[in-house]
């Protein structure tokens, strides 16, 4: 049940007690984090009652702010809202009855005003929650990549919990893994793949992902209002952030595909009122790979290429990031390629003005879409006939990564993180202002 408060004082110390932490079994979390609001997420073993406990200053004790839910239950979820952008904010959680304590590594911090330039850091990660030595090595690398500089926001590309999505691999594979790492105090802006709809197969009524995930649905964290978790928009500084669902059947059956479905309406009309610099959309089939899968053989990918990425170069969208094959592939910004991979002609479809192999200069008008496959947080490995990708620039199916995008204003410099640590790819685009 959401609890929606309008805070009106400024927030300070909370305290958890060692009784409620002991019984939490999963979380917090954060989710559908805006830049005046958040939703905090946890369950308990036993139904209990809600409270979240927030402060700007750890050190103080008195006029803390307490937002409560009288309800039993054992997934607990508080909406906490008048909050103040770009500001961190210590949080606890337990039941109404507990006495807590906050700690300096459980908070939120809020997203920048709409149109902000100040620094952002995104990490990308897909096709990750499977238990896997990779998984963990992958984690290791982005915690030390990422340790004077954590990540803003956390976005998912699908497939997020293996092999079927299920609730108890969600808390085996994936909470487990990033409880102390990350969930605690990273934005989390996830999208569903495969696996996660699991045997559902593309009905999205009755899968996990959607119990324990909450997105923001009615445009409060920017664009237009979706109607929909499936799919959203989230305003992050001067980012526009675009997740789909290209796994369900939805509105009646209707796929990421299909031109006159809803996602895709409600989409057209999202790119077209945003006014920010960047758009990045993301999701979990690519138009584009040679790796474990081949988006010249399977007809939802196919169809993904051929009917979806026109409405992407049409409203100037910069990079798709998905995940699915279990590779990294990078392209150079592309137009007009909606054919096979042979079809591939770098004359014609390679749309790059760039001082440097690996740096792009865009113009006021835009210019091609930068596609990236980043499929192998945990799963890895695979090469479809055909391999590597002619459109890609940069291609690697041994070794397991994500993805850091940084943005600076005008400026993004991405850096593929791999397991060992290493940077093995890396690009920066510079937009006319």
């Amino acid at each position: 049940m959401n609890k929606s408060i309008v805070i009106l004082l400024l927030l300070s110390v909370a305290i958890r007690s060692n009784a409620q932490s002991s019984d939490i079994i999963r979380g917090p979390y954060l989710n559908s984090v805006t830049s005046t609001s958040a939703v905090i997420k946890w369950r308990t073993q036993q139904p209990t009652t809600s409270k979240v406990t927030l402060s700007i200053d750890l050190q103080k004790h008195s006029n803390h702010t307490k937002v409560s839910d009288s309800n039993l239950m054992t997934d607990h979820e508080i909406k906490i809202s008048g909050l103040l952008p770009a500001t961190k904010y210590y949080y606890s959680v337990g039941d109404t009855g507990a006495i807590a304590k906050m700690y300096p590594e459980q908070f939120v911090i809020t997203a920048p005003t709409v149109g902000s330039i100040s620094p952002l850091r995104i990490w990308a990660l897909g096709d990750f929650g499977d238990g896997s030595t990779n998984q963990l090595k992958c984690r290791d690398a982005i915690i030390k990549e990422t340790y004077d500089h954590r990540p803003d926001a956390w976005i998912w590309l699908g497939d997020n919990a293996y092999n079927l999505g299920l609730d108890d691999e969600y808390q085996r594979h994936v909470f487990r893994v990033y409880q102390e790492s990350f969930f605690k105090n990273t934005n989390l802006y996830p999208a569903p793949g495969n696996h996660d709809y699991g045997k559902a197969k593309r009905n999205p009524t009755d899968i996990s992902y959607f119990k324990i995930f909450t997105m923001p649905t009615n445009g409060e964290a920017g664009g237009i209002p979706s109607g929909s978790e499936s799919y959203y928009s989230v305003d992050y500084g001067n980012v526009h952030l675009i997740s789909l669902d290209s796994q369900g059947e939805l509105d009646g059956g209707f796929r990421i595909y299909d031109t006159l479905s809803q996602q895709i309406t409600w989409l057209k009309k999202d790119l077209s009122a945003n006014k920010l610099p960047w758009t990045i959309v993301y999701f979990h089939h690519p138009p584009y790979t040679k790796g474990s899968h081949d988006s010249d053989r399977e007809a939802e990918l196919v169809k993904i290429r051929e009917n979806l990425l026109v409405i992407l170069e049409r409203y100037k969208v910069d990079m798709v990031l998905t995940g699915h094959s279990h590779v990294y592939e990078r392209t150079h910004p592309l137009r007009g390629h909606y054919g096979e991979a042979n079809s591939f002609d770098p004359k014609k479809h390679v749309v790059e003005r760039t001082t440097s192999p690996n740096h792009y200069l865009v113009g006021k008008g835009g210019q091609g879409v930068i596609y990236i496959v980043s499929g192998s947080g945990g799963q890895v490995g695979g090469q479809a006939e055909g391999y590597p990708l002619r459109a890609a620039t940069y291609y690697n199916t041994t070794v397991g990564g994500s993805l850091l995008l940084d943005f600076n204003d005008n400026r993004l410099e991405a850096k593929w993180i791999c397991a060992d640590g290493q940077v093995r790819d890396r690009f920066s685009i510079t937009k006319e202002k």
